[in-house]
């Protein structure tokens, strides 16, 4: 059948050439069927080539299967068919043709061992698998046979990356450095393999700011440890916890007079709920640092500590401290005067504070809703009420203790109707001060 088809073609090249008007001299030798078959072989690949790229790929394959027919040594249709069972559009066949695939470039990389091509190709089908070691053996062939192709190097940093080979991936990132004079760029990358290899003293020398990676580290690791759901997951999270905080260690150690070591550690110590060590850690910062507006800031973060545990006059005395050092720091000032506010006391000194944050940033809805509030505190509601519909106008996202306030003021106000409508939208933003469901039930105002 293949030689009928094969002479068939060549009658028509024939026909087409005395058509065109040449006189050929025939050939006193019959073709062979070696040439046969070639001409076969060429027919098929072009037709096969032609068809995928208009997109029937059906007919494609076919006809590439045919070239390979006649020719099974053929490399370039090995690979071409090849690609054409790893471009189909359905993933179920894909799959199931994927070992024909892999043995298909296998040939044509034996057949022809320096094709880049062909390599890539093999080397991606074998990622598709999951089949990364195999994966690697050939990227690191390309890699050899090919040593100006950076990008590989870059894969290939990337796959010993994801298996854990810090090691492997530290050379080929030196290599791709060198190759590409970007040895500096790659600084963070070389961190983080030696911070995953536990040589925290080298990933020091890689950073150029370690507070700033410091702080990146922790916020990172704090969002993991928010997600994580399994114990797999939240063992994991300790442990990149661990490296972290050891690396605020290090840091330490190079740079004693860092701050962010010091905060960002009581921070780790904190979410693990070791309260004592997290002060501990601000007071050592305190005895290290050289600036007052370091100091400002260790003092400002512990007063905020003391808040949440409940140690209200060491919060007190830590912000007279931190504004001490930073009379200016505004977030304080809103803290400060907030919190005076809530215990009704000393609610002039509260006002004045408050003040100074709304000098310095009139718009933002938080420190409105302080000032309406020590306003309110006072008894003075219809100054509360422009300052909380002021804050109202600005708010740019939703606050339930805000509307729980304007509800209040509004109550104080005489316009109760007003007043129970905001609660009740403190309660579809997830409001829960320990007094709002009793103000909707019993529809006033509670302290």
């Amino acid at each position: 059948m293949k030689r009928v088809i094969a002479i068939a073609f060549l009658i028509a090249l024939l026909v087409v050439s005395v058509s065109c008007g040449t006189v050929r001299r025939a050939s006193s030798e019959p073709l062979g069927q070696a040439e046969l078959d070639g001409y076969a072989r060429d027919h098929f690949f072009n037709e096969g080539v032609k068809q995928y790229n208009d997109g029937n790929y059906d007919a494609a394959m076919d006809l590439m299967s045919r070239s390979l027919d006649y020719d099974t040594a053929s490399a370039a249709t090995c690979y071409n068919l090849a690609q054409y069972y790893m471009s189909l559009n359905d993933r179920a066949l894909v799959e199931k043709y994927s070992d024909v695939a892999r043995n298909l470039l296998l040939r044509a990389v034996r057949l022809e061992p320096d094709n880049y091509w062909y390599r890539r190709l093999l080397a991606l089908g074998y990622l598709r698998q999951n089949r990364h070691q195999d994966a690697i053996d050939q990227y690191e062939e390309i890699v050899r046979r090919f040593p100006g192709r950076t990008d590989v190097l870059i894969t290939l940093a990337s796959l010993y990356d994801e298996t854990g080979d810090y090691e492997k991936e530290l050379h080929v990132l030196k290599r791709y450095g060198t190759l590409e004079d970007v040895a500096d760029e790659l600084k963070l990358q070389r961190f983080v393999c030696y911070l995953q290899m536990g040589e925290l003293d080298s990933a020091y020398y890689e950073s150029d700011d370690p507070a700033e990676v410091i702080e990146l580290l922790m916020n990172t690791t704090k969002d993991i440890i928010e997600k994580a759901e399994t114990q797999i997951d939240k063992a994991r999270c300790r442990s990149l916890l661990d490296i972290t905080m050891n690396f605020c260690d290090v840091v330490s150690r190079h740079e004693p007079h860092l701050l962010a070591p010091y905060t960002q550690k009581s921070l780790a110590y904190f979410w693990m709920g070791d309260n004592d060590k997290a002060i501990e850690m601000l007071g050592l910062g305190l005895r290290s640092v050289r600036t007052d507006a370091d100091r400002a800031s260790i003092y400002n973060m512990r007063g905020d500590f003391y808040h949440t545990i409940g140690d209200t006059e060491r919060m007190y005395a830590d912000y007279d401290t931190t504004l001490m050092y930073d009379p200016d720091n505004i977030n304080v000032l809103n803290n400060y005067a907030y919190y005076l506010s809530v215990e009704g006391r000393e609610l002039e000194r509260a006002l004045r504070m408050s003040s100074r944050t709304l000098e310095s940033e009139p718009l933002y809805s938080t420190y409105l809703d302080t000032y309406a509030w020590i306003l309110f505190k006072m008894k003075r509601y219809r100054e509360a009420l422009g300052y909380m519909e002021k804050a109202l106008r600005y708010l740019d996202a939703d606050n339930p203790e805000i509307y729980e306030h304007y509800g209040d003021v509004l109550f104080m106000c005489g316009e109760k109707e007003k007043a129970i409508e905001n609660w009740h939208k403190a309660v579809q933003f997830n409001g829960a001060s320990p007094t709002l469901d009793r103000k909707i039930r019993e529809q006033k105002y509670i302290e």
